[in-house]
C-alpha cells in the first residue's frame, strides 16, 4: 500500500475537470480536498466504501456539504455541482489506487 500524496491527488482532481495541475485553479482544488476530509471527519468516516449500494448518495451528499461551505467561503473559481461531482470520483478513485 503506498502512502498517501496530496499532490497526487489535487492533480487527478484537476485533470477530473479538465484543468492542469500547477494552475491558478490549483488552491481552490485544494480547498475541495480539505472539504472531503472535513466531511469524512464530521461523518465518522476515513473514507466512501464503493461497495455501497448508497456510494451515489455518498457522493451527493459529499457534493451538497463541499457546494455548501464554497458558497459560504467561494473560491476564486467557483466549481458547478458536476465539477465537484468529478473531483470527489477523482480523490476516490486516487484513494482506491494506493490500497
Amino acid at each position: 500500500m503506498q502512502e498517501f500524496d496530496e499532490q497526487q491527488a489535487v492533480a487527478a482532481m484537476c485533470r477530473a475537470i479538465g484543468a492542469e495541475p500547477g494552475t491558478s485553479v490549483e488552491d481552490d482544488v485544494c480547498e475541495v480536498l480539505d472539504l472531503i476530509y472535513d466531511y469524512y471527519e464530521s461523518h465518522g468516516e476515513l473514507s466512501l466504501d464503493l461497495g455501497d449500494d448508497d456510494a451515489d448518495d455518498d457522493i451527493a451528499d459529499m457534493v451538497a456539504y463541499i457546494a455548501r461551505h464554497l458558497r459560504k467561503n467561494g473560491p476564486e473559481q467557483p466549481f458547478s455541482d458536476s465539477q465537484l461531482t468529478d473531483m470527489v470520483k477523482a480523490e476516490i478513485d486516487y484513494e482506491d489506487s494506493i490500497i
